[in-house]
């Protein structure tokens, strides 16, 4: 007899289809005419029906019928066959997998994994931006590891020594510059035809926003170098496609889907922890590949198309026409269009995500001035010397005391990441000596009082952290012991890194930095168009 329950005026006793049993026989009472058997196969086995339930006469008999109840119902969850069972979820719309007003590539479809043409009529690469060493590409390809440009208009493309570089790492000795000169075996511009004969009539999809940076190892373990020259700078890139953002960091840019290393093998792990921090807070969503993953695309010999890539290449700043090598490479992706509150959206995504307050995220602008020195007395290296800091601190309490400004004095190393980040992000005057430390003038609330002063070995000078600020809208100043300058004005010093640049005998002027920091907050502008004051 097949397995059964029974639609009728009792239960039979019998096993259910998944094998739970009903554990034993039970008596029933009633006529047992008119009933109806359901087979196991039956397409209303998942229906279990009680029609009605006889009455009973004795307590044995009503304790029988209570104990079947209680079992059916706690065994209900097993009459349900789970191979008809669907869960159905909430689809998104496309407008909600890609804004319909972004500049970017629709990529809201699972099924478009694959790029197909007819004939030569592949998709032709496009450059949406371009300056020396940063670009934005539409339709790029890659196979074997190479990067391919497919234009039958080659001469609207920039050379390929202005857009990428060899894996060559940066070095001062003979013929590195050379070394470092791209190859076919790094990028190759060809014609729809050389591309249907190279690749043939489809290539497979890496959809949305690529990010590629061409660094080696070399500059990508640091805090410094990721976040304040590479991460800003392709977003700085990549938000000039944006001129629109508001005040708020609302942008129609999509995040971007993925961050490459083609040569990058640590890559950008540095040894304090930030980096992954800042990158996982920024772009919760991405994906990161490393030299192995880019090596196993190459070795499937297949070619792939990315939707969207932001490419930068950091030996190619050097080859750009007129450019000040002093000025870093962030300096030339500052030279694109761009909305006064390009950096808002990532501040904001960092901020939120290491739970600043509201009023820390977006500023009101009456806040209390917030002046914080990162001291490094208690690190080995590049420090103050022990009088210098002592004067420091003093005349900081002094101006803490005399107006009411809120003086911060910290080891970097002593906060928690998100501490630091925080502490910055309501920061308006940060001090320091050069040092990775200044990096987190990234997080600075914007104000025409923010400034980043930084203490050099005189006459010692570096645009390390001066060109990141003017990039951020940040006031820089330099300062050598009793004297500071505007170290992004036409009369800054030349890089120099004389004995005792990196040592820890740094000589500063407490007064003097007090006395800037009360300038900048009571007189910004005036400030602007002062170059240089001697103690």
């Amino acid at each position: 007899m097949d397995n059964f329950v029974e639609e009728g005026r009792g239960l039979k006793a019998g096993t259910f289809r998944n094998g739970t049993s009903l554990n034993g026989r039970f008596a029933v009472q009633g006529q047992n005419n008119k009933k109806k058997l359901l087979p196991s196969g039956s397409s209303n086995y998942h229906q279990l029906r009680l029609l009605s339930v006889p009455m009973v006469s004795t307590a044995r008999g009503r304790t029988a019928i209570l104990v079947v109840l209680i079992v059916v119902s706690s065994s209900f969850l097993f009459l349900v066959r789970t191979d008809k069972v669907s869960l159905s979820w909430p689809r998104a719309s496309p407008k909600t997998l890609a804004n319909a007003n972004s500049p970017s590539p629709d990529t809201s479809k699972f099924a478009d994994t694959r790029l197909t043409w007819t004939g030569s009529s592949i998709p032709q690469t496009t450059l949406q931006v371009h300056v020396t060493g940063w670009s934005v590409f539409d339709n790029l390809y890659a196979l074997n590891g190479t990067l391919y440009i497919v234009t039958n208009s080659p001469t609207t493309f920039p050379p390929r020594r202005e857009v990428t570089s060899s894996k060559a790492e940066l070095q001062n000795v003979e013929g590195n510059v050379e070394a470092r000169e791209p190859t076919d075996r790094d990028m190759q511009i060809i014609s729809t035809a050389e591309a249907t004969t190279l690749f043939g009539q489809s290539a497979s999809r890496m959809n949305g926003v690529n990010m590629i940076t061409n660094d080696p190892d070399q500059f990508l373990g640091h805090y410094y170098h990721f976040c304040a020259e590479t991460l800003i700078g392709i977003w700085r890139t990549y938000s000039s496609l944006d001129t629109n953002i508001t005040p708020n960091g609302d942008t129609v840019l999509p995040p971007p889907t993925r961050l490459i290393f083609p040569h990058g093998k640590s890559a950008f792990r540095d040894h304090a922890g930030v980096n992954h921090v800042v990158l996982r807070a920024a772009f919760p969503s991405i994906a990161i590949e490393y030299e192995w993953d880019w090596d196993e695309r190459a070795s499937t010999a297949k070619p792939f198309v990315m939707d969207r890539v932001i490419l930068t290449a950091r030996s190619t700043t050097e080859r750009a026409k007129g450019f000040d090598p002093d000025a870093k490479m962030l300096a030339l992706a500052d030279r694109l269009p761009k909305s006064p509150y390009w950096w808002t959206p990532i501040r904001k995504q960092v901020l939120e995500f290491v739970g600043a307050s509201p009023e820390t995220i977006m500023p009101s602008g009456t806040e209390k001035p917030v002046i914080t020195y990162i001291s490094r007395q208690g690190s080995p290296g590049r420090k103050l010397a022990d009088k210098s800091h002592r004067s420091l601190v003093k005349a900081l309490q002094d101006l803490q005391a005399q107006h009411g400004y809120e003086v911060n004095i910290v080891q970097m190393e002593t906060l928690t990441k998100p501490e630091q980040i925080k502490l910055s992000a309501r920061t308006t005057i940060m001090i320091g000596t050069h040092g990775n430390g200044l990096t987190s003038m990234l997080w600075m609330r914007p104000s025409p009082s923010a400034t980043v002063i930084e203490i050099y070995y005189p006459p010692g000078f570096s645009t390390d952290y001066s060109v990141p600020a003017r990039v951020l809208g940040i006031e820089h100043y330099g300062v050598w012991n009793g004297r500071y300058f505007r170290s992004n004005s036409e009369h800054k010093p030349e890089r120099n890194q004389p004995d005792g640049f990196h040592g820890d005998q740094i000589p500063v002027d407490g007064p003097t930095i007090a006395a800037l920091c009360l300038e900048r907050i009571v007189h910004p502008t005036l400030l602007a168009s002062k170059m240089t004051k001697t103690k």
